[in-house]
């Protein structure tokens, strides 16, 4: 029999046919047609559709591959798609029946390969699963990767004893905690067949070692069914304490109630409850530290001078609240002290503020204002020189665009160095390309905008892809007329169809351009590349560019050049391109002489939106928004929130560099939904605030939202990015600190986000501005909840600054009684003004 019948089954992905086949076949037939194989898939994998018949694929390699170290990869490499059209036929059950079928001898290597090459990052190969459980018997491997899919795929219902001994290893292997949060099954089975001991010695030491939220809490869950006991708790108290610094609020928590809970059964030293107390100091968490200083004061006049010196570390903590809780108790046993501990006492007073530091007679001395160093800019770098360079910065920017942002530097200058080497030696970036298709094939099949073309959405990151995959290809003829024109329609229907925004089409259309021109023939140079990386063109350049193209007898493309003018500095007039000639020139002029700057406002409007997907009931909310007139007059129609790959948000602020105020507006809705969702922007506020033009509404209220978002990483970038408008002598406090006032007061945003990056921003260099805000903000934040907070961070900067003056609102909260942490932060407050 010939390959080819095998190849047709292949191709026609007929699994259960193939199937018989292979188990026909004798050993010599075997031999005959694995070499057919592996050279069929080797032009298989080198063409468009690589990704096609991975399981008549894998089922092949299984019925012809020779020895282990061939058929492991071969697996690896072609997939089962679960998702594709099931048969009665199981492919996994006729994989596993085929390998069965020959009596392999190397079927024990074969499991230990395929155990070791399945993913460890995201357990998803059940087909490897099932081929490493059918044929390893009692004898399991033990690496990582076989354990998340066993834990993930229901490893507990297929337990054989023999797995006994994978036990430890389950509780070692990161990601096992994910299993035990919902899968009462994996904690029964530990339960019932492993060591108590063993388990309990597991459990502690993955809770010591962290991680994420979902993994602690399995390992919590874990931790609870075992009930352990107060001896248990005893044997193991060190454990305990090493969880308090540096875990999880979950696990620090857990920690303390055992510890506690061993005091109180007389069976904690003193020693080790005063080391926990000062681990437990080193938090954030209030609760935590509180519980913690009040189960701590208990012991204080049997050892006061124990008590004083670990409650003393929280003279450095963040908190002006817990600094006076712990001063108080200071305080109130410093009598009972000796001079030894009284001297030491000294030092950590030193680190309190004055007032605070008063109530224990030490006198300290106000720090420094932190100053900030003028921003420069930042030149554009050196173009991509060489071939190699250009494969390796592509190579780099779909890696960092695949998980979802880009460095639009990279992007322009990958860009900008296609269009070149295609003019120079198309041929050559043929060939140099041909490595980024080999290791990101993705990037090049392009083929669902045709084969879907009333589903599929164009954004940026497809039309980025398309431009590196025209240059990828010899020039090809324009089609007829007719089919150009449905292309054109089919595309930009497709483009809207995202609903990303003007900022995202018009940096589409520029790409779409460059493809066309790529894909039909020669572009020779782009006039529109920056010159520094905040995105600013230098005029003097672009007048270069535009008389070396003239003088060449060629023109640049529309979205080039109209991209070219935006790029130029605020001020820029057409007078400075009056004496350059063409067509290209007067068209320039023409740009800059109609150019308007638009208006741009902060206004309250209805949101409306699907309670939740394809539903017809709606959810209606008050949002703030940016307008801008013309362009955005409805933002609340605008996308909520952007997706991380498609509209490349971080390329925006450089596309407009000098129109900040309308990408703010445009990215406003986005950063509102980021203070509800995890997703990360990077960088996206900085190169806002290095970007020009006005510094408005719209940009501040992108920086509130920004100090609120619920992301730790998206608060610090806000951090930054207020950091460089102070720089510039951009930031203004009272702006900021209305707008605050507004969406604090509405419960848009959380103060315990905003107030860190406040105090961040003011310790960086930033403390007047940060005071301007605050000051502005307290009058109508009086009856939040977590005012507190922000009186604190006031007093913080009054007793720096010593702006004298009045807050609004401030002497009635002052005057009230009680000791409510908002009125003995309102007292003082009214201390430090005074």
């Amino acid at each position: 029999m010939s390959f080819d019948r095998i190849e047709k089954l292949i191709t026609a992905n007929r699994v259960a046919e193939l199937g018989e086949l292979l188990m026909d076949l004798t050993p010599e037939e075997r031999k005959q047609h694995a070499k057919d194989l592996v050279a069929f898939e080797k032009r298989h994998r080198a063409g468009e559709r690589s990704w096609e018949h991975g399981e008549t694929l894998a089922l092949a390699g299984a019925g012809l591959l020779p020895n282990a170290s061939t058929l492991t990869p071969w697996l690896v490499r072609h997939r089962f798609s679960w998702w594709r059209n099931r048969t009665e036929t199981d492919p996994v059950d006729l994989l596993v029946e085929v390998l069965r079928h020959r009596e392999l001898a190397w079927l024990p290597d074969l499991v230990t390969r395929v155990a070791a090459r399945m993913p460890a990052r995201i357990a998803s190969r059940q087909d490897l699963l099932a081929v490493v459980l059918e044929f390893c018997g009692e004898d399991p491997p033990d690496s990582d990767e076989f354990l998340l899919h066993l834990l993930r795929f229901g490893g507990h219902a297929r337990w054989r004893p023999g797995f006994d001994v994978l036990i430890p290893r389950l509780l070692e292997v990161t990601g096992a905690g994910s299993a035990f949060v919902d899968g009462r099954g994996w904690r029964a089975l530990l339960l019932e067949r492993a060591d108590r001991q063993v388990l309990l010695d597991g459990v502690l030491s993955r809770l010591q070692q962290g991680g994420a939220a979902r993994e602690m809490d399995g390992f919590l869950a874990l931790h609870e069914e075992l009930q352990v006991t107060v001896d248990e708790t005893a044997r193991h108290v060190r454990d305990y304490v090493a969880m308090l610094p540096g875990s999880r609020s979950t696990v620090a928590t857990l920690a303390q109630s055992r510890l506690r809970l061993l005091d109180e059964a007389g069976r904690l030293d003193l020693g080790l409850l005063c080391e926990a107390s000062r681990q437990v100091f080193g938090r954030g968490e209030k609760k935590l530290i509180r519980t913690q200083l009040t189960w701590l004061g208990v012991h204080a006049k049997a050892a006061p001078d124990e008590v004083v010196l670990a409650a003393a570390e929280l003279f450095s903590h963040e908190s002006d609240d817990l600094r006076g809780q712990a001063v108080k108790l200071v305080a109130k046993h410093l009598a009972k002290t000796t001079g030894d501990t009284r001297a030491e006492l000294l030092v950590f007073a030193e680190q309190l503020p004055a007032d605070l530091a008063g109530q224990l007679g030490v006198v300290t001395v106000p720090e420094e204002t932190a100053t900030l160093a003028p921003l420069a800019p930042s030149p554009w770098p050196e173009p991509i020189a060489t071939l190699d360079e250009l494969t390796r910065e592509a190579l780099a920017l779909f890696a960092h665009t695949g998980r979802g942002h880009s460095d639009p530097v990279a992007v322009e200058r990958v860009v900008e160095a296609l269009v070149r080497f295609a003019w120079q030696d198309r041929e050559a970036l043929i060939e140099a390309l041909r490595r980024v298709r080999g290791k990101n094939s993705w990037i090049f099949e392009l083929d669902l905008f045709e084969l879907h073309p009333d589903h599929v959405r164009r954004t940026v990151l497809t039309e980025l892809m398309a431009v590196l995959s025209a240059a990828s290809k010899p020039p090809a003829p324009l089609g007829p007329l007719s089919s150009e024109v449905a292309s054109v329609r089919a595309w930009r229907k497709q483009l809207r169809r995202a609903n990303n925004g003007p900022v995202a089409e018009l940096l589409a259309e520029r790409l779409r351009e460059i493809t066309r021109a790529l894909a039909h023939g020669p572009l020779p140079a782009l006039v529109s590349a920056p010159t520094e990386r905040s995105g600013l063109l230098d005029p003097a350049t672009l007048r270069e560019r535009l008389a070396k193209a003239e003088a060449q007898g060629r023109q640049p493309r529309r979205r080039d050049l109209e991209q070219a003018s935006r790029r130029l500095p605020p001020g820029t007039t057409a007078a400075e391109f009056a004496g350059l000639p063409g067509k290209a020139a007067a068209w320039l002029r023409r740009l800059l002489e109609d150019r308007t700057e638009p208006e741009v406002t902060v206004e309250e409007l209805l949101q409306r939106r699907p309670r939740y997907w394809g539903s017809a009931e709606e959810t209606v909310e008050t949002c703030l928004l940016a307008v801008v007139r013309p362009g955005l007059e409805h933002p609340q129609r605008r996308l909520r929130e952007y997706g991380e790959w498609g509209p490349m948000i971080e390329w925006w602020p450089s596309a407009l560099p000098t129109r900040r105020e309308v990408v703010a507006a445009h990215l406003v809705p986005h950063l509102r939904a980021r203070t509800r969702s995890k997703g990360g922007d990077g960088p996206l506020l900085p190169m806002l605030a290095e970007a020009h033009g006005p510094a408005g509404p719209a940009l501040h209220l992108a920086l509130c939202y920004g100090l609120g978002a619920e992301l730790t990483v998206n608060r610090a970038h806000a951090v930054d990015a207020a950091l460089v408008l102070a720089s510039r002598g951009q930031l203004d406090g009272a702006v900021l600190g209305d707008l605050l006032r507004r969406l604090l007061g509405r419960g848009d945003l959380a103060m315990n986000r905003v107030v860190p990056g406040l105090r961040d921003t003011a310790r960086s260099g930033a403390a007047r501005q940060v005071w301007d805000a605050v000051a502005a903000a307290l009058p109508g934040l009086w009856s939040h909840n977590r005012v507190a907070d922000l009186v604190e961070l006031a007093v913080e900067l009054a007793q720096l600054l010593r702006p004298g003056g009045e807050v609004g609102g401030l002497a009635d909260v002052a005057a009230r009684k009680g000791t409510s942490k908002a009125v003995v932060q309102a007292k003082r407050l009214v201390t430090a003004l005074s």
